[in-house]
């Protein structure tokens, strides 16, 4: 199954995150700078020529003033009104450059600047209007000194003098408003350098911070991955128990998964070949020992039955005849037990038919009723409703399903019920057993399956071992599982038979 999310694209969506908050905090410092700088050219190239070129207006212009004012008391009026002159056209020329100044700081301004601009030129139009009649009363006061009319020079000096005045203090005022916002820019820059000096420092706080976040963050997801390898580690001194797996949706948290169920696997096949090479020697040695000692057992049960016989016409104790049963009981159990070690050795290969499992386990069931019943116990059968044919050898599926069947019996000595189902599962068919015993526990389920293993007090311990041996020669499995509610489920499962069986 492919992952939701690959560790590639977190780490890289991670680092992304870094880089868009590293993005975002020289992005703005840039803007911030650029902001300065434009404040900075907007103040030298706009602001400072104005206030330059105003001052000097107004410089010209109080000089005028002056002038104007000392003109009765001027000896020489011919070089006054030659200097009147120069500083009138003087003024018309710094008039038209303090325009121009104005002009450019409409360029190099924001909007509110350029608002501004147009108010300083209309003030510095409604200077220069009241300068318009300057020349005719310069021309005019003088022509009156040399007629010597003393009434209409003071006429038009109380006029030239209001003309002057008047401008010297419109230029006054004009230089505050431009003084006033260069004042008012200079604030304006200081407090936004001071802001953005604040949102720098949190914005490199905030970029530090995730930083470090994404470090944890990558940390985080290559943290099992460290994990993985160290179990591998410890897989490769031996240790095949199956850990837990912490869930994940990527390629890690898959690796782990995959790597912990091959571990299982690799844990149950070891298992199972330590159990087959176990089951190989015990039926070797079983072949031999059974060989060495059937013969004798075969004399001595016979030389036993001829000494009934001969004690069975003659008058003898019971007490001996009781001896002679107790030695026929012992030499069965030999027996028995030599045909159990025999069949361990002889166990064939399963001649493997397209058959219905479920007919089968029918009839398997109806054999052991009786003696499930005289134990107290209720066996009950539930087949599926399509139990599609199967590849199995019958007898030795009956003499599997028999074992689970008397292992049940065992784990209820006081009577109950015992469920047996047969379903189709996918590709397979499935038998379950399931007792209503005490259980069994975590450690000892994982072993029942292994030779002599036994938690009765009497027995081989290879019938259950003899089961998985069948059913995994069947190309199948056999599980062991706590039934809910209570006691034990065994699970066989069976390969269902192809179209061209």
């Amino acid at each position: 199954m492919k992952p939701r999310r690959t560790v590639a694209a977190r780490i890289l969506a991670s680092f992304a995150v870094t880089l868009l908050a590293f993005a975002i905090t020289a992005g703005y410092s840039a803007l911030s700078l650029k902001r300065t700088a434009d404040d900075s050219d907007e103040l030298a190239k706009g602001y400072v020529p104005v206030a330059l070129k105003i001052g000097q207006l107004r410089a010209v212009q109080s000089t005028l003033a002056a002038l104007v004012d000392g003109i009765p008391d001027e000896k020489n009026p011919l070089s006054m009104r030659v200097v009147l002159e120069t500083l009138s056209s003087v003024r018309r020329v710094t008039l038209d450059e303090s325009r121009a100044a104005m002009t450019n700081l409409r360029s190099v301004g924001d909007d509110a600047t350029k608002r501004l601009a147009l108010d300083l030129i209309g003030e510095l139009d409604a200077v220069q209007a009241s300068f318009a009649s300057d020349r005719g009363s310069i021309d005019r006061l003088f022509s009156d000194l040399d007629a010597g009319d003393r009434d209409a020079v003071n006429r038009e000096l109380l006029q030239l003098g209001a003309m002057e005045h008047d401008g010297e203090k419109r230029l006054r005022v004009l230089t505050e408003h431009v003084d006033r916002a260069m004042v008012d820019l200079s604030s304006a820059t200081r407090a936004r350098e001071r802001r953005a000096i604040l949102q720098l420092a949190l914005l490199a706080a905030l970029t530090l911070a995730v930083g470090i976040g994404v470090a944890v963050h990558t940390r985080r997801i290559l943290g099992p991955l460290e994990r993985v390898t160290e179990r591998a580690q410890a897989v490769a001194r031996g240790d095949l128990t199956p850990k837990p797996v912490t869930e994940s949706d990527d390629e890690i948290g898959q690796l782990a998964a995959a790597f912990e169920r091959m571990v299982s696997a690799v844990g149950r096949a070891q298992s199972r070949a330590v159990a087959n090479e176990r089951l190989a020697a015990i039926g070797k040695m079983a072949a031999h020992v059974t060989h060495e000692i059937r013969n004798p057992l075969s004399s001595i049960g016979l030389n036993i039955e001829l000494l009934e016989e001969e004690l069975g016409a003659s008058n003898v104790a019971a007490e001996a005849k009781a001896l002679l049963g107790s030695i026929t009981r012992e030499v069965q159990r030999l027996e028995h037990l030599s045909e159990e070690y025999l069949r361990v050795a002889r166990l064939p290969q399963p001649r493997m038919e397209a058959d219905d499992l479920a007919s089968a386990i029918r009839e398997i069931v109806a054999f052991a009723k009786p003696e499930m019943e005289r134990a107290g116990l209720e066996i009950a059968l539930e087949i599926g409703v399509v139990v599609p044919p199967a590849l199995f050898d019958e007898g030795q599926i009956r003499q599997a399903l028999l074992n689970v069947l008397r292992n049940a019996r065992e784990a209820m000595p006081d009577g109950g019920r015992v469920d047996v189902s047969v379903n189709a599962e996918g590709m397979s068919v499935v038998a379950r057993v399931e007792d209503r015993g005490s259980g069994i526990p975590d450690d000892v389920r994982s072993r029942i399956f292994d030779p002599f293993f036994s938690t009765k007090g009497e027995g081989t311990g290879l019938g259950l071992a003899i089961t998985r041996q069948i059913v995994e020669a069947h190309g199948g499995s056999i599980s062991c599982e706590p039934r809910d509610g209570g006691g034990t489920s065994f699970r066989i499962l069976l390969p269902i038979s192809s179209a061209r069986h």
